[in-house]
């Protein structure tokens, strides 16, 4: 089961072009890291939100998440989510509908196509087809950013790109093992053999006059020959915090790749709504509602497929896709006002396409809402009319008592269930304590106060909406 975000592995350079460029086509994303990255280029790195708390790039927040909830919430606000996670926990846990690798390792570390709906990575050490669904080709030239749906980008050389004529003197390299220590800042101008830091008590020099691009962050153990950073052959401190031609460049491949692989939809349709069927039936038995979105009708010249779901969870996870992030995300937003609602019911919906999609769909929205339940302990008086009024509300009614004259079906017409036994033993059954639930209400009314209270100790440790 897939939930409705794109996870990117990375949050480099070129990671971050990626994640720009497909949330401003409005897509949520949620990036992972290491503890302590390594970027070079950090003004333009949402990797240095791990170390920042957060970081606007391109007028775009990323901010560092605790855990996936809390970036899901992120990712609500219009903002990028990054996630302390060496171990890919995130990926097991959440699947995500599209999984980015961007870590930019040259090779497999593990990444496979079955990973997500769609899968994609960037460079080479991946073939598309086979470890993944398309390579995007992040070598400069006139191939740079195509999508590749079959074979491997081109190898790594080795030598950096050419900027203005400069490859490898361009970057900066540790000279001997140690922890660096950074003299200039991101920005700084410098000329051909300034120090630009040092690696314990080795200086670290420019091999080039410019604009100090990209520096890793002081206080970080480094090897020799390392990557430390790299010098912009040009005077201009603004260089510094542009995003590069490069990184808009792999993020239109993705966008464009993920544009192809939607158009080719799901394999497997049945099995994947019977899925989010599954989910949605899990929420219920859960006493949690859900809102679950159909397509039903697009125009003829798009690629939408009709019968497409979308299920939106009232703890704000969202699973599938009706084919377009954008119309995912007003469906999502939708949703937010049903839950509130105390009858909402199903409709079919016209929906406008964005510009790019232009055109109009009819999408269903039908609520599922848990029945309420009312568990009553205690068969006396009281509980006769309490069982009628709330029959007429729509509630599951359950009476418990251990007497067996009063637990009868003359007594309780309405009770949907009787349960005659002792009250510590119906509230210690697994299978009752199982049914408690979000939508579950516990009135006591025994015959005195001391199994009131034996109850009560009981039924507070329930997660249900009221036990009093």
């Amino acid at each position: 089961m897939v939930l409705n975000y794109v996870l990117i592995k990375g949050a480099g350079d070129l990671a971050s072009g990626v994640a720009l460029t497909l949330l401003k086509d409005g897509f949520n994303v949620v990036m992972t890291e290491v503890p302590q990255p390594t970027c070079v280029r950090r003004l333009v790195s949402f990797a240095e939100a791990v170390y920042e708390g957060e970081l606007m790039i391109e007028g775009i927040r990323g901010c560092r998440a605790g855990d996936f909830r809390e970036a899901l919430e992120i990712t609500k606000q219009g903002h990028i989510a990054v996630l302390v996670d060496p171990d890919g926990e995130t990926l097991k846990k959440y699947p995500p509908l599209i999984y980015i690798d961007a870590a930019m390792t040259k090779k497999n570390m593990g990444t496979s196509i079955d990973d997500a709906g769609i899968v994609i990575a960037l460079g080479p050490g991946y073939e598309a087809g086979v470890d993944v669904h398309a390579v995007i080709e992040t070598k400069r030239g006139k191939g740079m950013g195509t999508p590749l749906y079959k074979g491997t980008a081109l190898p790594n050389t080795g030598i950096p790109g050419d900027v203005k004529g400069y490859t490898e003197e361009r970057v900066l390299r540790s000279p001997v093992e140690g922890i660096f220590t950074a003299k200039m800042k991101i920005g700084d101008p410098v000329e051909k053999g300034d120090t630009v830091g040092y690696v314990d008590h080795a200086p670290v020099k420019a091999n080039i006059s410019g604009t100090v691009h990209g520096l890793l962050k002081s206080g970080l153990k480094v090897s020799r020959g390392a990557k430390l950073g790299d010098i912009h052959p040009e005077v201009n401190k603004e260089i510094a915090f542009a995003v590069t031609d490069k990184a808009w460049t792999v993020g239109r491949g993705v966008l464009e790749a993920i544009s192809t692989l939607q158009k080719n939809g799901i394999h497997d349709t049945r099995k994947f709504n019977q899925l989010i069927y599954q989910r949605l039936q899990d929420e219920l038995d859960r006493g949690k509602p859900g809102i679950l979105y159909t397509l039903v009708k697009s125009p003829g010249d798009s690629k939408l497929r009709s019968g497409s779901h979308l299920l939106v969870l009232s703890e704000g996870f969202a699973y599938g896709t009706l084919g377009l992030f954008s119309l995912d995300k007003k469906m999502i937003a939708r949703s937010e006002r049903l839950f509130f609602q105390t009858d909402p019911s199903t409709d079919i919906i016209q929906v406008k396409l964005p510009v790019q999609a232009d055109g109009m769909v009819r999408v269903m929205e039908e609520p599922f809402f848990p029945q309420k339940k009312l568990v009553i302990f205690g068969a006396g008086h009281v509980a006769l009319p309490l069982v009628e009024m709330a029959a007429i509300l729509g509630y599951r009614t359950v009476v418990v008592d251990d007497r067996q004259e009063l637990v009868s079906r003359e007594r309780f017409p309405k009770a949907d269930r009787l349960i005659c036994a002792p009250f510590e033993e119906v509230l210690n059954d697994a299978e009752f304590k199982a049914e408690m639930n979000g939508m579950t209400s516990i009135v006591i009314i025994t015959r005195g106060h001391e199994y009131d209270l034996l109850c009560l100790r009981q039924a507070i440790r329930f997660d249900v909406r009221y036990a009093g």
